[in-house]
């Protein structure tokens, strides 16, 4: 590669919204641990860095900090093959995740999703400008004061086709479930009809154990059935019927761990 080339593509990695910044997003939970920030720096490309240092630094983030190769597999349908099947409403859906340092070595973070459509818009209707309204009231319900909820084995439901929520939160407990719940249907600027509230509390445990399986000759940790665990907002985005694969990202974050409100593809 020549010389030119390279240091134009690790211009672009530093700066702006590139792979340094998604690096100093994801330590941004560990800004007072000495250990994390030695680690971060690590993974940060440098300005003299040859292209195969580079390289390793990216390696090292994406397989040894990030661990892509541990994320679970996904049971499910391309969305251009579920589009072509049904047709729905813009879908609004905010992503949870646990707070790093709650997690134990060698295990990924759990996550959570919220989600709720925009019942007045249609794929046809939506614009950017609306979706800059929809990530304004996003950011400042979910974000600007981060919201977080205790999650767990009880399921707390609210239908309402009308309102465009069909919400099934996973949660510690029935007051907890009611709690996010309600803060959700107030958030988006709906009314709370607590007759359709309700939940579901299985009795199965939740509780976590040592326990060890063997599979294909090797030890392993028991997988845990619903955990209890704490999810903060971590990302927002919107989904549109027909758009392919895109997706449109509504709330964003910075080197700093500060988020903010815009709607582009993500």
């Amino acid at each position: 590669m020549p010389a030119r080339d390279w240091a134009l593509i690790r211009k672009a990695l530093i700066n702006g919204d590139s792979y340094n910044s998604e690096v100093s997003a994801y330590f941004s939970d560990f800004n007072t641990d000495t250990e994390a920030i030695a680690v971060k720096n690590l993974c940060l490309v440098q300005s003299n860095d040859s292209a195969l240092i580079a390289q390793q630094r990216i390696r090292f983030f994406r397989e040894e900090i990030q661990k892509i190769h541990l994320k679970p597999t996904i049971i499910g349908q391309p969305k251009i093959d579920f589009d072509a099947d049904v047709k729905y409403h813009p879908q609004v859906s905010i992503e949870f995740r646990q707070t790093l340092t709650s997690i134990p070595r060698g295990k990924y973070p759990k996550d959570a999703r919220i989600s709720w459509r925009l019942m007045n818009e249609t794929s046809e209707s939506l614009t950017f400008a609306k979706m800059n309204d929809v990530a304004a009231l996003v950011y400042q319900q979910f974000f600007s004061n981060r919201f977080s909820f205790k999650k767990g084995k009880v399921i707390g439901w609210y239908l309402s086709p009308s309102d465009g929520l069909a919400l099934q939160i996973y949660c510690l407990d029935a007051a907890e479930a009611e709690r996010a719940a309600k803060y959700v249907v107030q958030a988006i600027g709906k009314t709370w009809n607590n007759s359709i509230f309700k939940t579901t509390n299985p009795n199965r445990t939740n509780v976590p154990s040592s326990e060890q399986i063997t599979i294909l000759g090797k030890q392993k940790d028991a997988p845990i059935w619903r955990p209890s665990i704490t999810v903060n907002a971590y990302k927002a985005n919107i989904n549109v019927w027909g758009a392919g694969n895109e997706d449109f990202e509504l709330v964003g974050r910075l080197a700093n761990g500060q988020f903010f409100a815009i709607a582009r593809k993500s």
